[in-house]
């Protein structure tokens, strides 16, 4: 049956028998199929095939996202995708020179690429056809204004042509291309959605034998369509002149095709459209009873859901930039989920999460009973340049795993990540125990403030440790520097320093070390402001220089300060802890004192619940009560005698106390448990009736 470009073509619903024409293709077609399929990465292949028809037809300047063929994976081929395209785009010139009708030279090239997937062969067949329709149109608009371009047009028979002539036939193949690539995006779409979810009834398998029959003929009139079109080419280069007749002729018969793909792509879109709504609610109840179910024996149901119902290995790490992990290595483990933009977290969050996990002392007593899974999500249905080149370099530098595709995620996937899991522009860690169930939302503050010490990281977990925590040194300091963690734990005199004024830093340093030298055993650590330039920060860690104190450290230290209060105004809103109202107003203290600009610092000696914190003119009192204070440091240690010197001034307790504590006389000073100032001696009679 021979099937001239101008037979007439009406897709059919559904539900409508296909015509014998429409049967004919569809056997055809089928035959050139073989079942060992090669799979290509189509979504990013299709955007860079795309951006080149997109400029080969309009006359625009800017430049948008490109695509390298090196990150695009073949995979089950041995032949590298830029050889494939290569040797597609020689068939499909060696076609245009063959006498056989446009059928069976349209069956060839199906039958090139009958060991690819049908999504894969669409993409191809446009990407090799791209490459010289591109070709073509870059010598036609740039061959007046560039050297190189009107060599290349003289070499190509081009120079001569009168363009305004050719303006209806290229406006056709505009049209005709169009079209093309709007009926691939359709094969593209269907051939990534999960089909075996809706294969299981017989519903599901009608609807997609329908579907299917649209595919095959889509794909069938593709490649006839890129045949057509480059054979037009050619004889466009071979015309040695104008010939309105032809030139006509030729425009109705690409116009005719782009009809014939305009109609197709509508009944195709409808129906692509129904498959991915069924699926994906599908996808999205399975999904929602499954994080709920308590049957499950481990996770692997929920993680094969999640990444990979078209992908068996949909994981990689940083190992290798080819690397290819299978769900099975996060059987019986916790599975913590890094949901994120390409572009990760703020630097240092990152170095902060990754100290927090990796390198924390905790981390080698737990490191086979979790993984963390890096799942990036773009702001948009398709992935810039940007955002591609951000994940290659973070997924391949740090020690997680990651998503290896993560722009083909089921949009179900995603959906449910969004609307349930309130993902929106800030990082989320959610949880999933050992048997595929949520366990914590967000589990990022809990991380950054106590690292692998967290471990299940569960919300309980969460609860837990803020039952068990004391607001100390020992606390803010938790896993930025295990030395400095070491001089906490040794039960020295600490002073942390807060001031974005170097000025100032460089007196109270100064004033300090002469307290030092006249005998003072006290370890100071400059903290800067969490708001101060990177300019300052660098300057106020040369302050650290003794203790290796970095600037990174330092935004360590605010990062962690910021996740203490959001965890405990989150954790404190459904679970009322001992600590609680200590814990907020200090560390909303330091925050809210460092917002306002002043200079400040904190007293304590090592790991005390007991510090002191004084801010602007009672530092400079600090050091000149020396005399005072100095003389009560045996008796009382460093805060209950910086406490001693002048309650209503240096104290930064402001309030009345009337606490009363019984101690045997000749006890010497006792500080108060309440307000921690010296108590004054009252003496106390008690009869002895039993004498």
């Amino acid at each position: 049956m021979e099937l001239s470009g101008n037979d007439s073509f009406t897709p059919q619903s559904p539900s409508t028998e296909l015509s014998l024409q429409q049967e004919f293709i569809i056997n055809k077609t089928i035959l050139t199929h073989e079942t060992n399929q090669h799979i290509v990465d189509c979504k990013i292949l299709f955007q860079a095939m795309e951006n080149v028809m997109f400029y080969a037809s309009n006359s625009s300047n800017d430049i948008d996202d490109v695509c390298i063929l090196d990150g695009i994976e073949n995979f089950a081929s041995k032949e590298t995708l830029d050889h494939a395209v290569y040797k597609i785009s020689r068939a499909i010139l060696l076609q245009c020179h063959d006498t056989m009708d446009m059928h069976t030279r349209t069956l060839v090239l199906l039958e090139m690429l009958g060991n690819y997937r049908w999504d894969a062969k669409v993409v191809l067949i446009l990407t090799a056809f791209a490459i010289s329709y591109g070709e073509f149109r870059l010598i036609l608009d740039v061959y007046a204004q560039s050297s190189l371009a009107a060599s290349l047009a003289t070499l190509k028979n081009l120079c001569w042509r009168n363009f305004e002539a050719l303006r209806p036939q290229l406006r056709a193949m505009e049209m005709l291309i169009k079209e093309m690539v709007e009926l691939a995006k359709c094969v593209v779409r269907f051939e990534s959605l999960p089909l075996q979810l809706v294969l299981c009834d017989d519903h599901g398998c009608t609807l997609m034998a329908a579907v299917k029959s649209q595919i095959y003929l889509a794909t069938y009139w593709i490649f006839r369509s890129s045949l057509t079109s480059a054979s037009q080419i050619r004889d466009l280069i071979a015309m040695k002149q104008e010939n309105s007749n032809v030139t006509a002729n030729a425009a109705w018969g690409l116009s005719s095709l782009a009809l014939r793909l305009s109609r197709l792509c509508n009944c195709l879109g409808l129906q692509v459209d129904a498959s991915q709504k069924q699926i994906e609610e599908k996808l999205y109840k399975m999904l929602m009873d499954l994080l709920k179910d308590q049957t499950q024996v481990d996770n692997q149901k929920a993680l094969h859901l999640f990444f990979s119902l078209n992908d068996d290995m949909p994981l990689k790490d940083s190992s290798c930039s080819q690397s290819k992990i299978g769900i099975s290595k996060l059987k019986q483990k916790i599975v913590m989920l890094l949901v994120s933009k390409p572009d990760l977290l703020p630097i240092d969050q990152t170095l902060l999460l990754l100290q927090q996990t990796h390198e924390h002392p905790h981390n080698k007593n737990i490191e086979q009973d979790y993984e963390i899974v890096w799942v990036p999500i773009s702001s948009s249905e398709t992935w810039t340049l940007d955002e591609l080149v951000s994940f290659d370099y973070l997924s391949n530098s740090l020690p997680w795993l990651s998503v290896r595709q993560p722009w083909l995620l089921n949009s179900a996937v995603v959906r449910m990540i969004r609307e349930e899991w309130k993902f929106e522009e800030n990082p989320l860690m959610v949880v999933l125990d050992s048997h595929g169930l949520v366990s914590n939302y967000n589990a990022m503050d809990m991380v950054l403030i106590w690292g692998a010490k967290a471990f299940p990281f569960s919300e309980w977990r969460e609860k837990e440790l803020w039952e068990e925590q004391k607001w100390n040194f020992q606390f803010m300091f938790e896993g930025i520097d295990q030395s400095l963690t070491n001089t906490v734990d040794g039960g020295r005199n600490i002073c942390i320093c807060g001031s974005s004024n170097l000025d100032w830093i460089e007196e109270f340093e100064s004033r300090i070390k002469k307290l030092q030298n006249s005998g003072l055993q006290i370890q100071v650590i400059y903290i800067g402001s969490r708001n101060a330039s990177e300019n300052t920060q660098t300057k106020v860690g040369f302050f650290n220089k003794d203790i290796s104190f970095t600037p990174i450290k330092i935004r360590f230290f605010w990062r962690r300060l910021e996740k203490i209060k959001d965890s405990i105004l989150r954790v404190g809103q459904f679970h009322n802890f001992a600590n609680y109202e200590t814990i907020l107003k200090q560390v909303s203290e330091l925050l809210d004192t460092d917002d306002d600009n002043n200079n400040w610092a904190v007293f304590g000696c090592g790991n005390s619940n007991d510090l002191v914190k004084l801010q602007g003119n009672k530092i400079l009192k600090f050091f000149e009560s020396i005399h005072v204070w100095g003389l009560k440091l045996a008796t009382l240690g460093l805060v209950g005698a910086i406490r001693s010197v002048d309650d209503d001034e240096v104290n930064n307790t402001m309030m009345t106390c009337d606490h009363t504590n019984m101690v045997p006389y000749d006890q010497g000073p006792v500080i108060c448990d309440k307000c921690k100032r010296l108590m004054k001696p009252f003496v106390v009679y008690q009869c002895d009736g039993s004498k």
